[in-house]
């Protein structure tokens, strides 16, 4: 197994997960180990069923590992560090898009929800969602309360971002553009983000390294690092042949586990 550095933002070592069923012990994380450093954009990459939501959870402190250690920042009480953004939107549809993104400032204090309140305006006009600000989750499209949410994580003003298929449930043209807010919200902010996606393109277009998991039980068969820029990657032939390369990974292991 290999050693993992004090000096990563995020560790994640001798990971395994499984849940009791009534027809037996369903595993779904065996042995998963990475490290990610600080300012990284990484992609976990796989298939239906792999285990990255699960891994996300157990990284959010939502779930526990089996066995296995995760440290966030060096400390195993590292998770105040991290902000959660998971498939759904997860908005509430009593309050206002400007109430929801500055939910988390609001539960801090009403001084940081004050003092957090420039920000959200500067976000809400970069995401064109200022003028939206007083209508409600169910008066906007559907990447518009993707943009809200995204907007809602980021005001939680936490080093390391947890984003779970984020924009899997928008149209072709909508996913491009929050894709490139994200990349804009990367370099300007320097977090350190770690994306679950299928989408193979995706992580090619976004990430800096790309982890590929198994099919389940999840386990990591290569770690992928994708050279800069992004800005050149959609007409890139480097992109085509990454893209060849991961999915004739996936396969390889995918028909291994067979």
């Amino acid at each position: 197994m290999k050693a993992v550095s004090r000096a990563s933002a995020l560790e994640v070592e001798g990971l395994h997960k499984s849940y009791s069923l009534r027809t037996g012990v369903l595993s779904v994380l065996e042995d998963v180990s990475f490290a990610v450093a600080p300012g990284e954009f990484v992609a976990l990459l796989g298939p239906s069923g792999s285990g990255k939501s699960t891994l996300l959870n157990i990284l959010a402190g939502l779930e526990r590992p089996g066995r296995g250690t995760v440290r966030i920042g060096g400390s195993a009480a590292g998770l105040p560090l991290i902000a959660y953004m998971q498939q759904k939107d997860l908005l509430l549809p009593w309050r206002t898009l400007w109430d929801n993104v500055l939910l988390a400032p609001e539960i801090r204090s009403a001084a940081e929800r004050e003092r957090a309140a420039e920000k959200a305006r500067e976000w809400l006009k970069a995401f064109h969602l200022f003028e939206f600000r007083h209508a409600y989750p169910a008066q906007l499209s559907g990447g518009m309360r993707q943009r809200a949410a995204l907007i809602r994580t980021l005001l939680c003003e936490r080093e390391i971002l947890l984003l779970d298929e984020p924009f899997g449930a928008v149209d072709a043209l909508t996913r491009r553009r929050l894709q490139r807010h994200l990349l804009r919200v990367w370099e300007t902010l320097d977090k350190t983000v770690i994306l679950v996606t299928h989408d193979v393109e995706e992580a090619i277009l976004l990430a800096t390294r790309i982890v590929l998991l198994s099919s389940r039980p999840g386990r990591i068969v290569e770690s992928i690092d994708v050279l800069p820029p992004h800005s050149v990657r959609p007409q890139s032939a480097e992109t085509f042949r990454l893209k060849s390369r991961i999915l004739e990974t996936l396969e390889q292991s995918d028909a291994a586990a067979l």
